[in-house]
């Protein structure tokens, strides 16, 4: 039970349209709501008690901070803390809080950080850890290690209580990858989103990139007379100079890129959804679960031993379904890295010109989806399919034709002057 003022609470359950039961709790004027991760209502009155418990933790009758939660300022001070990063600091003091918070309701008495035991880290764990994944788990005791290391100082490494504990193995859950049907079905209903959500899900299932690189992607990235992709992905962006990949562009991406006038290929690929990446990165999430359950797609699971649901099949998936798309298809498993970007730093911006036939052959595996939920046959965009490549029968197209296909494009302003030139160049260089 809460004491909030004279009003008692003890929190309400609300049951979604899964049949989940979601948690509600309100004092002083703040509402709290988590997911219980079960359809079973006694299961779900049993972690709202435990919801209740904790939120008691963080809002006691008397709301001045505990004695401990004041030892931060010695931690925030120091040298350690300044070379942290501000949302590594952030989840530092977070993880503080709480457990003073906990503190402050088990311990009272207890105001100092060398008067922490390892009994009462224990007790903690036991508390915090009931019904989280092992990694929330370890991730609270590093906290903690680290901010105890500093705070015990020179006696740090025998007196800290949290070198004692046992972290929990790790129990992660990665994305699944999706299947053929699955993309398809999705495909066809961010067709029916319209703006920008198609074009978004195809560099996710043709690029195999992640999504804020493909959120954030600049035309700049974009060679249309090549037919390829080539960044730096923001995952390895920290690292010394990062490492380029090289992605040939498929031609059902490159239906959807030369829509966009060649005047206009400047700035983000994706303007309005870079814009609400950066301020408003929850409308990202809403749309793309829009998607997902238009499709039919189960995004959560409930694993046992967890408390609420865990995400299965999100956007990332898409890029689980690129690397088993090309590897299936018996593509070595060296380039599907490459284009992924899982290889050495070695790799350079001139790595593509060396095994371009490769990569493509790679972005090739990957099956085309129509917008009308069909099956279209697959194959990336190149200047050979307009200069040198193939025809859907795989037969050499006539130097006519090729030359011909080109012009249509360029009169239908889908490539640039430079580019109608480079193409053509190369088709007359091969007759």
């Amino acid at each position: 039970m809460m004491d909030d003022g004279n009003r008692r609470r003890t929190g309400s359950l609300q049951c979604e349209r899964n049949g989940v039961w979601t948690m509600r709790v309100s004092i002083a004027g703040r509402a709290y709501s988590r997911t219980t991760g079960t359809k079973d209502r006694a299961r779900a009155e049993t972690e709202l008690a435990r919801f209740v418990a904790a939120i008691e933790c963080e809002h006691a009758r008397d709301t001045a901070p505990g004695a401990l939660l004041k030892e931060w300022s010695r931690y925030d001070d120091s040298a350690e803390a300044v070379r942290l990063s501000p949302k590594l600091r952030a989840n530092r003091y977070r993880a503080w809080r709480y457990f003073s918070m906990w503190m402050k309701s088990a311990h009272p008495d207890v105001g100092d950080a060398h008067a922490v035991t390892r009994q009462m880290a224990e007790e903690y764990l036991d508390f915090f850890g009931d019904g989280r994944s092992a990694m929330t788990f370890n991730l609270c005791i590093c906290h903690l290690r680290g901010i105890f290391r500093v705070l015990l100082g020179n006696d740090g490494e025998e007196s800290n209580p949290w070198n004692w504990v046992t972290p929990k193995v790790s129990d992660s859950r990665p994305r699944r990858e999706l299947s053929a049907d699955e993309v398809r079905r999705i495909v066809a209903t961010a067709a029916g989103e319209g703006g920008e959500w198609l074009r978004l899900i195809a560099l996710g299932v043709y690029t195999g990139l992640r999504l804020g690189d493909c959120c954030r992607l600049r035309w700049e990235s974009v060679n249309i007379a090549h037919g390829v992709i080539q960044l730096v992905p923001q995952k390895t962006r920290r690292y010394a100079g990062g490492r380029i990949v090289t992605i040939p562009i498929h031609e059902q991406l490159m239906t959807s890129l030369v829509m966009t006038p060649p005047q206009n290929r400047s700035g983000f690929v994706l303007p309005g959804i870079a814009q609400q990446y950066d301020t408003a990165r929850w409308r990202i999430s809403k749309g793309l679960d829009r998607i997902f359950d238009g499709a039919g797609i189960v995004k959560s699971v409930l694993y046992e031993g967890r408390n609420r649901l865990t995400p299965s099949a999100t956007f990332h998936s898409l890029r689980h379904s690129f690397v088993s798309f090309a590897a299936n298809a018996g593509v070595p498993l060296v380039v599907v890295q490459a284009i992924v970007g899982h290889t050495s730093t070695a790799m350079t911006r001139h790595y593509y010109h060396a095994n371009e036939a490769a990569l493509r052959r790679a972005v090739n595996a990957i099956p085309a989806f129509g917008l009308d939920g069909s099956m279209v046959s697959s194959g990336a965009y190149s200047a050979e399919s307009l200069g040198g490549g193939t025809d859907s029968g795989g037969h050499m197209p006539s130097l006519a034709r090729r030359l011909v296909r080109v012009n249509r494009l360029f009169k239908s302003s889908l490539i640039t002057a430079e580019e109608h030139a480079d193409i053509r160049a190369r088709i007359l260089s091969q007759a």
